[in-house]
């Protein structure tokens, strides 16, 4: 049945939450105060559906830039003005930290959201999925089923000139999903293949590397050309590396907006250890004399190049490869004035447990992911630490996602 509903408020993933006859609506498509018609099938305590069309525009919708942002899934909330994008996941912050975490709102700082410097052409590194011989994309909403991509409005130039020069390259056969890491006039490529990579296929791929905007392709473990980028010196001479087929943060603008934050969560620590650490995004900008880092990551590929990048700089890290919540078990003996995680969106809840053993009077939580955030700092709070400040921070403009460093004390 068709009815009209009145979008209420953004919720975790891009949605927009409406009612109907006491029945939770999820609505793709919709801004907080539009009215829209949708049909519902009136089945179980709520529904998911996407709005037919506005009847009514609210004051937050805006009208998207990107032709095909109905089908591809990489924008849910780019028919959202920026100013409403960012009061929403402030308002996650603090939904999540209440509603799933415990934490009443005035019993922590929550300080204000800080914006991304740009709403669009941030994203300096992506992964795109086979959408067929030649042709890469994003999953349309709510399928399995890719959307051909052929430019996105989030990309980086150089990092859609990356794209367009796999895209001349023509097919590129058992290749499932292809990354993009753009740096500073030149960019790298990752090409994930099922199975073993052919004679053909590594032939395809070095002649990508004739192009003068490649200088490396990571293909089945192979390292091709220099597929490593390095940005600037920091301060302290460490120069931040990655790799395509390695973590990297996607907003190169935000990156030190989310170093300035988390090293000023630590001032005064003096022994640390850093849990998830990748490449050292967060790492490197704390290095310095008088400060002793334990550096924890599971990723060999990562770790090496963290460990290229101090060793260049000149400053003293401890690296340790192994799983975050095993070394934390082993680590209960010894001091930490301070705890950094960083973890994967899926949160760290058994490196949580381990940490609450080494009774550390600090920890820093950089989540990517507000409710896993809130379920691992219930259990901190179990363990007897406080949350004293949320700091969300909008790395992902047009989309659901977005940082929070969370600062807890025992």
């Amino acid at each position: 049945m068709k009815v009209n509903l009145k979008a209420e408020a953004l919720v975790h993933g891009g949605e927009a939450l409406a009612r109907h006859e006491g029945r939770v609506v999820f609505l793709h498509g919709a801004a907080p105060g539009d009215t829209v018609e949708a049909e519902l099938t009136g089945e179980g305590r709520f529904e998911r559906t996407r709005a037919l069309r506005v009847l009514q525009r609210g004051q937050a919708r805006v009208d998207p830039p990107c032709p095909i942002v109905e089908r591809c899934g990489g924008c849910p909330v780019q028919h959202v003005s920026y100013q409403a994008q960012l009061a929403a996941k402030q308002e996650l912050t603090a939904d999540a930290l209440e509603r799933i975490g415990g934490f009443p709102r005035g019993s922590y700082e929550l300080a204000p959201i800080v914006a991304s410097p740009k709403q669009f052409h941030y994203r300096r590194r992506a992964r795109m999925h086979r959408a067929g011989s030649g042709r890469w994309g994003f999953a349309q909403v709510g399928t399995a089923t890719i959307q051909p991509v052929e430019e996105c409005l989030l990309f980086e130039p150089i990092l859609q000139q990356l794209a367009d020069v796999v895209r001349a390259a023509g097919d590129l056969p058992g290749v499932t999903d292809l990354a993009l890491l753009a740096g500073d006039g030149k960019g790298a490529l990752d090409l994930r293949v099922e199975g073993s990579v052919t004679p053909g296929l590594r032939r395809r791929a070095e002649r990508l590397l004739e192009n003068r905007l490649v200088r490396g392709v990571t293909l089945g473990g192979a390292l091709l050309g220099d597929p490593v980028i390095a940005d600037p010196p920091l301060p302290n001479g460490a120069r931040l590396r990655a790799r395509p087929d390695t973590f990297a943060q996607a907003n190169r603008g935000m990156v030190p907006v989310l170093q300035r934050e988390t090293a000023l969560a630590l001032a005064g620590a003096t022994r640390l250890i850093e849990l998830y650490c990748g490449s050292g995004t967060l790492t490197l900008p704390l290095l310095a004399p008088g400060r002793e880092v334990l550096a924890v990551e599971s990723a060999g590929p990562a770790l090496a190049l963290l460990r290229r990048s101090a060793d260049e700089a000149g400053l003293q890290v401890k690296l340790l490869a192994g799983d975050a919540a095993t070394v934390m078990r082993g680590s209960a003996e010894r001091h930490f004035d301070a705890v950094l995680l960083d973890p994967p969106r899926t949160g760290a809840a058994d490196a949580v447990r381990a940490l609450a053993t080494a009774h550390s009077p600090r920890v820093v939580y950089v989540s990517c992911d507000a409710p896993t955030l809130a379920r691992d700092a219930k259990l901190l709070a179990q363990s007897g630490y406080r949350l004293a400040r949320a700091l969300p921070l909008d790395l992902f403009p047009q989309t659901a996602h977005f940082e929070v460093v969370a600062t807890f004390l025992r």
